[in-house]
C-alpha cells in the first residue's frame, strides 16, 4: 500500500478535519499541528500534543466563553467535537498563565483521543479520528507495531544500532525534531562527545520556557519496531542532560513528527494499543 492509496481512502470522510502548520517565527514553519475543534459549539484551534496527558485551553478562553468562572482550574464540556467524532463531556483544564493567540489557544491532549484510532496524514494535512469499525480498509493493511500506554502516555519502540529502548514517547508537540533523548544517550546514538560538537540547534520555548535543543546525526537507521525512519538528526538539552531519566517513571526520550512528515502515522488506542505508518 502506497501513502497515496493511504490518502485516497480518508478523502471525503467526516471523521477527518484539515490542520495548519504553525511556525514558530524561528527555525521550523512546522512547529506544531494545529487542529480545529468545537467545544460546547465553538470552534477553537488547539495544538495537537500526543504527549500531554491532558487537553487544555490557555490564558482566559474558558471564561470568556462563559464555559467556567474565573479562577477555576477546570470544567467538563457539554461537547467535544473533532470533525463527526463526539467526545463525550471531557474535563478540559484551564491554564491562565500561558498565552493564547490567532493560532492556537490549547492542546488537545492523549485522553481524547483514548478508545480510538489517530490518523495523521502529513503530506494532506489532515487529522482524523475514527471508532475502530470505521477505520478505512486499506489503513487496516499498514504495518504495525506493538506499542505501550501507561502512565498516560503512548510508547513505541525506538532503535538505533547503539541504543534501543521501548520507552520513547511518541509525542506531536515535539514536531519539529525527530527524536529528543538525555545526554549520554545522544552522544552513543551520535558518536560524539558533547553537545559542543553538535551541527544544528533549535531555540524555541517548551510551556513558557525559552530552550535550546542541540542535534547532530544519528549512526545508522532509525527504527520503530520494525518499521525504518532512514537517517535521522537527534537532539538533546545540555541543559537538562537527564531530563528523561528523572522522570517519576522510565522513559527514554521522544519521538517527534519530523521523521514522519511523508507518511500516514496511525495511532491505534482500542485495546489493541499499536503504532502504524505508511511511508
Amino acid at each position: 500500500m502506497t501513502v497515496q492509496d493511504a490518502s485516497s481512502s480518508l478523502q471525503g470522510k467526516a471523521q477527518c478535519v484539515p490542520f495548519d502548520w504553525v511556525s514558530d517565527d524561528e527555525s521550523s514553519p512546522r512547529a506544531a499541528i494545529s487542529v480545529p475543534i468545537k467545544i460546547n459549539g465553538k470552534i477553537v484551534r488547539l495544538q495537537l500534543d500526543t504527549g500531554s496527558d491532558a487537553t487544555i485551553l490557555y490564558g482566559h478562553v474558558a471564561d470568556h466563553a462563559g464555559w467556567v468562572s474565573h479562577g477555576h482550574k477546570s470544567f467538563r464540556a457539554t461537547s467535544l467535537m473533532i470533525g463527526s467524532t463526539s467526545i463525550d463531556r471531557p474535563e478540559i483544564y484551564i491554564a491562565s498563565d500561558m498565552e493564547e493567540d490567532a493560532r492556537l489557544v490549547g492542546t488537545l491532549g492523549l485522553p481524547e483521543l483514548m478508545g480510538r484510532i489517530t490518523v495523521i496524514d502529513y503530506p494532506r494535512q489532515r487529522f482524523c479520528l475514527f471508532s475502530e469499525a470505521d477505520l478505512p480498509a486499506p489503513l487496516k493493511s499498514a504495518t504495525y507495531v506493538r506499542a505501550d500506554l501507561r502512565h498516560s502516555k503512548f510508547f513505541v519502540p525506538v532503535a538505533f544500532d547503539a541504543f534501543h529502548s521501548d520507552a520513547v514517547v511518541f509525542d506531536t508537540g515535539s514536531s519539529s525534531m525527530p527524536l529528543i533523548v538525555d545526554l549520554d544517550t545522544w552522544k552513543k546514538v551520535t558518536g560524539l562527545a558533547d553537545v559542543a560538537h553538535a551541527s544544528t540547534a533549535i531555540k524555541g520555548t517548551a510551556w513558557g520556557k525559552q530552550v535550546t535543543m542541540s542535534g547532530a546525526p544519528a549512526v545508522g537507521t532509525m527504527m520503530v519496531g520494525k518499521l525504518g525512519l532512514g537517517k535521522a538528526t537527534v537532539f538533546t538539552d545540555g541543559d537538562q542532560p537527564t531530563a528523561y531519566a528523572d522522570w517519576p517513571f522510565r522513559a527514554a526520550g521522544v519521538l517527534g513528527n519530523a521523521s514522519l512528515w511523508n507518511g500516514i502515522v496511525i495511532v491505534d488506542l482500542t485495546a489493541k494499543v499499536r503504532f502504524g505508518f505508511v511511508p
